[in-house]
């Protein structure tokens, strides 16, 4: 609780929240807003916190330059990887997989949108980076949704008048900027039908996605933008000659550009032939492919692991190579040539399965008998799993309807485009790496 009492402007927004008594009248208001939204609607409800996680200047530019650092460091290994051949082998993805990554998209950026999660220490600012998504980043939608909530409860006001200069983070929106920007530099812009600044836009995804509801809002997003969006599966997709011009096309016409939200792996067991169709598409100029795979060899625990290696080092600066040793944890692909023994202290240790990027693919040492464990190592070695330094995660203190609870804290730093372009922040209990239970979203406020 120290660490916790030491958090300044995060501490004197939860003391005017226990002036409040939990501030009833905000949360009542908060919970009928949310029960319209796309995201807090689906049956998988997420508990939120009536405070707020607080920047201070020195925090946010911090993170700022997280973003900045990291955002270069995946473009740098992108472009090797995608003019290397040998290098391309040092990930050992999947053929299929692989073959995706290589479909050229005439973006401007080889990582336009990402998502870098991270445990921050707010007072010593020290962090480390756990995990990285790129492509369909989620969580946008809750992230920009808790925010209204907490903008429009009376403790946030009350903290508001004292901190004029406090602002919060729309990820949604910038996400829709970041995919019409990308769009108007794409060499094939301003050709034929196409139209720079206003395309016919289709964010496509698998059937049936658990990402739907958060695509709903961007696309209303889009819209309110002016631009005609609409969400599209794999099964919809056909080119067709509009006009005498061969076209990306689904049931309400033309395709020019494409924000993809379906990751690698899901689309190499897709079925649909619509898979393929959009890697032509794009291949050919057809229609420009926003996020889509290229980038997905920085989700793998391949790329977390190449980072330390000297192929990777010796592409990069002195502070990128600085930034790593600093704040990416040491993590190992577990073949036939690893010495396993040098991971049986389980305490310091997790495992991911292979290429795993999602929460619930993590297993911790320390939640195991030292004869599991090492079990679990030995099984790693045949299906190529990683090995990953256990972190330290944050504690915080938040407030719901049932009252105070410490809990575990992780950050979502949004990187649209090279920079900070939202914080989603979420907590939770008794788990590694963020794959909590009782999950809660909290508002992230920057005072800068």
């Amino acid at each position: 609780m120290a660490r916790t009492a030491k958090r300044g402007l995060q501490d004197e927004y939860l003391k005017i929240v226990r002036k409040l008594d939990g501030d009833p009248e905000g949360r009542e208001a908060g919970v009928s807003y949310l029960e319209n939204t796309e995201s807090h609607s689906i049956e998988d409800v997420r508990g939120w916190a009536m405070n707020a996680y607080v920047l201070d200047a020195k925090q946010h530019e911090t993170l700022s330059e997280a973003a900045r650092i990291m955002g270069s460091i995946m473009e740098k290994v992108m472009a090797k990887y995608h003019r290397d051949r040998s290098f391309r082998k040092l990930f050992c993805l999947d053929p299929r997989i692989e073959e995706f990554t290589l479909v050229p998209s005439g973006c401007h950026a080889a990582v336009p949108l990402s998502r870098i999660d991270l445990f921050f220490d707010q007072k010593t600012l020290d962090f480390q980076i756990c995990g990285i998504d790129t492509g369909g980043v989620r969580g946008m939608g809750p992230c920009a949704d808790v925010s209204r909530v907490v903008r429009a409860t009376n403790s946030y006001s009350e903290f508001a008048a004292k901190h004029p200069t406090v602002e919060d983070f729309d990820p949604v929106r910038e996400c829709a900027l970041t995919v019409l920007h990308t769009y108007g530099n794409w060499a094939n812009a301003q050709e034929g039908r196409n139209h720079p600044t206003n395309p016919s836009l289709a964010v496509v995804d698998i059937e049936g996605s658990t990402r739907a509801a958060e695509t709903n809002e961007v696309i209303t997003c889009l819209r309110g933008m002016g631009c005609y969006a609409r969400a599209v599966t794999f099964s919809q997709l056909r080119i067709e000659k509009v006009g005498g011009i061969r076209q990306l096309v689904d049931d309400e016409g033309p395709i020019t550009c494409v924000w993809l939200r379906a990751r690698a792996d899901e689309a190499a067991a897709c079925k649909s032939a619509g898979v393929d169709l959009l890697g032509e598409a794009t291949r050919r100029g057809l229609v420009c492919t926003v996020g889509g795979y290229r980038s997905w060899p920085c989700c793998t625990r391949s790329f977390l692991s190449l980072l330390h290696s000297m192929e990777v080092r010796q592409l990069l600066s002195w502070e990128e190579r600085a930034f790593i040793d600093a704040h990416v944890p040491q993590t190992h692909i577990i073949d036939a040539s690893a010495d396993i023994s040098a991971f049986y202290d389980q305490d310091q240790w997790v495992l991911w399965t292979k290429d795993g990027h999602q929460l619930q693919d993590v297993e911790a040492g320390s939640n195991m008998s030292k004869a599991a464990w090492r079990n679990r190592l030995v099984k790693a070695i045949k299906r190529r799993d990683a090995v990953q330094a256990h972190i330290a995660q944050q504690p915080m203190t938040v407030v719901t309807a049932e009252g105070e609870a410490e809990r575990n804290v992780m950050l979502g730093l949004y990187v649209f485009e090279g920079k900070l372009s939202g914080v989603d922040v979420t907590s939770g209990t008794d788990a590694p790496i963020a794959n909590w239970n009782d999950h809660l979203d909290i508002a992230c406020l920057a005072v800068r």
